[in-house]
C-alpha cells in the first residue's frame, strides 16, 4: 500500500498549520486541477499548508470507496466494527490523522458524480467569519454532532476548525471554480497568500441560506427505498412517509427540507438520509 505523502507548502515562518484535503472519495474528481495548480504555483507568506490526496486505491479505480466510507473513519476505535477496523479506509484514516493533529484548520473538498447534487458549505457556527466569503448560497450546521466520523467532526472535537465544501456535480461548469475560490478564501482568511493571481475565479459574495441538520437516519436493512425521487432541499413535513426500510415505513421527524435521500442496498454502514430544518 502506498503511504500518504503530503505536498507541503512551507514558508518556514510559524504558525499555525492548515490542511486542504482532496479525494476523500475516489470518484470525486473535481479537485484534480486545483491540486495541480496549488502544488506547482501556490506561494504563501507565512505558516504551512498540507495538501493531501489520500484514498489512492479508490482514486485509481474511480470509485467512491474500497471497503467503507473514509469520511466516517475519523472516530474512536471503540465505536467501530471489526470489519471497519480491518478496512483499507481505516488504515488510510490512521495515516492522515497525524497531519490533522498538527493542523489548526482543515478544508475538506468534495464534489459528486451525480447530476443535480447540491452545492453547500458544511461547518459549524464558530466558522461563520471564515466561510462568509465562500461562493455558496447554502450553509449547514450540525453535522459534526450528528456524524462525528467526518474530518470536520474530528477537528471540532479537538477544538479546531473543520470545513467541508460540497461543490455539486463535478462536471458542472462552475464546480471547479467554486472549489478553487473556496481554497482562495480559506487561505485569505488566514492571511497566507502572497500571490492571488493563480486563482482566476472571481465570485461575488452570495447571500447565505442557513440550515441546521436535525435528524439522520441509518439504514437497518439492505433494502432501503425512498417512496419517490426527492430533490435535495425539497420541502418535507413532520409525519410524512419518506422511505421503506425493507417493508417498514419510516416517517420524517421534522418539518423542513430533505437532503441526500437515495435508495440504498446496504445496512448499517453510514447515514443515508438527513432531515434538515430551517434555523
Amino acid at each position: 500500500m502506498k503511504p500518504v505523502v503530503p505536498i507541503v507548502i512551507d514558508s518556514w515562518i510559524p504558525w499555525p498549520i492548515l490542511t486542504i484535503l482532496w479525494w476523500i472519495h475516489g470518484n470525486e474528481v473535481c479537485g484534480v486541477q486545483t491540486l495541480e495548480i496549488l502544488a506547482s504555483q501556490l506561494k504563501i507568506k507565512k505558516w504551512k499548508v498540507f495538501l493531501l490526496y489520500w484514498n489512492l486505491r479508490a482514486i485509481d479505480a474511480n470509485v467512491r470507496q474500497i471497503d467503507c466510507n473514509l469520511n466516517r473513519m475519523f472516530r474512536d476505535d471503540t465505536t467501530m466494527t471489526e470489519s471497519e477496523r480491518q478496512s483499507y479506509e481505516y488504515q488510510r484514516s490512521r495515516e492522515i490523522i497525524p497531519f490533522l493533529d498538527q493542523s489548526d484548520a482543515c478544508l475538506d473538498l468534495h464534489s459528486s458524480p451525480s447530476i443535480g447534487s447540491p452545492a453547500l458549505i458544511i461547518t459549524e457556527e464558530t466558522c461563520n467569519a471564515i466561510v462568509e466569503s465562500f461562493p455558496f448560497s447554502r450553509r449547514c450546521y450540525g453535522f459534526s454532532e450528528m456524524e462525528p466520523g467526518w474530518t470536520d467532526g474530528y477537528m471540532f472535537r479537538n477544538g479546531k476548525v473543520g470545513i467541508c465544501v460540497e461543490c455539486g456535480y463535478h462536471n458542472d461548469s462552475d464546480a471547479f471554480l467554486k472549489w478553487l475560490e473556496s481554497v482562495k478564501q480559506f487561505l485569505l482568511y488566514y492571511d497566507m497568500l502572497s500571490d492571488v493571481t493563480i486563482f482566476p475565479s472571481n465570485f461575488s459574495k452570495e447571500e447565505k441560506i442557513i440550515y441546521r441538520a436535525k435528524t439522520a437516519y441509518k439504514t437497518k436493512t439492505n433494502n432501503f427505498r425512498v417512496v419517490k425521487v426527492f430533490s435535495d432541499f425539497e420541502n418535507i413535513t413532520a409525519g410524512q412517509m419518506i422511505w421503506y426500510d425493507w417493508w417498514n415505513p419510516v416517517y420524517a421527524q421534522n418539518t423542513g427540507v430533505i437532503l441526500f435521500a437515495r435508495d440504498r442496498n446496504q445496512a448499517g454502514v453510514e447515514w443515508f438520509v438527513e432531515i434538515i430544518s430551517w434555523m
